[in-house]
């Protein structure tokens, strides 16, 4: 998730928090959307650690066997996937 997104998450949920209190100061019901704020932020705040980013240069690709035509240059490339993030990546074959 990026900062951006995630900064509007927190607001999301921030806002759900307090909409909700509001709703139970004045109905006596607003406890599903304090927890719906909570679950929010939680999840926002806990999402780094759920799919934690490799170190840079250390990525453990691996050959898929699949092999394409690039449609822009016509040549023949091999997929590689990284069992990790679930990237693919398109290497040319060699020949």
């Amino acid at each position: 998730m990026t900062g951006g997104a995630r900064l509007a998450a927190l607001v999301t949920a921030g806002l759900a928090a307090v909409g909700g209190i509001v709703l139970h100061l004045v109905t006596g019901n607003g406890w599903g959307l304090i927890g719906l704020g909570a679950v929010i932020a939680l999840a926002t705040v806990f999402e780094r650690r759920y799919r934690a980013r490799q170190p840079e240069g250390h990525v453990p690709w691996q050959r898929t066997g699949e092999c394409e035509v690039d449609v822009e240059t016509g040549a023949v490339v091999e997929v590689w996937y990284d069992p990790v993030t679930g990237a693919r990546k398109y290497e040319p074959v060699a020949d």
